[in-house]
């Protein structure tokens, strides 16, 4: 969004946010010192303000001078369409619905994961120490470290969830290791 107001690439436009750059509105233009003290950094302007801005117009139902709540205006100006029943609740119920749509973090979360976590297979194989106290050397921790489907069954049981009303019965949560469930 940035990128295009300012009319440039939108990776120069992600590393003007980080670090020591500021936007001077004199200048129209970024800058790396600050002698005034006057100027903000560029991701406390462009991205924690507007947050801040939001929250507060959405949660104390800040009205424009026309009388109408200021959050629509700034809704439009983002291109942030809500439903007509999610125009209708107020303050946090109408906050979690223009925030899912402005900066969806579930979307941000998934691409974190994907591109900085490793895969499984990976993971595993340096973790088997910490998942399994037993010489490292042995059947069972060499299938760890593998993922071997085809090794003997290594699971970690999370979480029970009692099957019935008599808590006679449990179903187990967890994860494989190595080996395969049968059912």
């Amino acid at each position: 969004m940035y990128a295009t107001k300012f009319g440039i690439n939108p990776k120069k436009m992600m590393s003007k946010l980080w670090g020591d750059n500021f936007f001077d509105a004199s200048k129209k233009a970024f800058v790396r010192s600050n002698p005034t003290g006057k100027l903000k950094r560029g991701f406390v302007q462009f991205i924690l303000e507007p947050i801040q801005q939001m929250i507060d117009c959405v949660i104390n139902y800040v009205k424009n001078k026309k009388g109408n709540p200021k959050w629509k205006n700034m809704c439009k100006n983002l291109k942030i369409v809500l439903k007509n029943d999610e125009k209708e609740v107020v303050a946090k119920k109408l906050l979690k619905c223009i925030m899912q749509k402005w900066l969806p973090a579930a979307d941000s979360l998934l691409e974190m994961f994907v591109v900085h976590l490793p895969s499984l297979r990976t993971a595993q194989a340096y973790r088997m120490p910490t998942l399994y106290e037993r010489p490292v050397d042995d059947e069972c921790a060499l299938a760890i470290a593998a993922c071997d489907p085809n090794g003997p069954l290594m699971m970690y049981i999370s979480k029970m969830i009692p099957a019935d009303a008599s808590h006679s019965r449990f179903y187990g949560v967890g994860r494989v290791f190595s080996g395969t469930v049968l059912a």
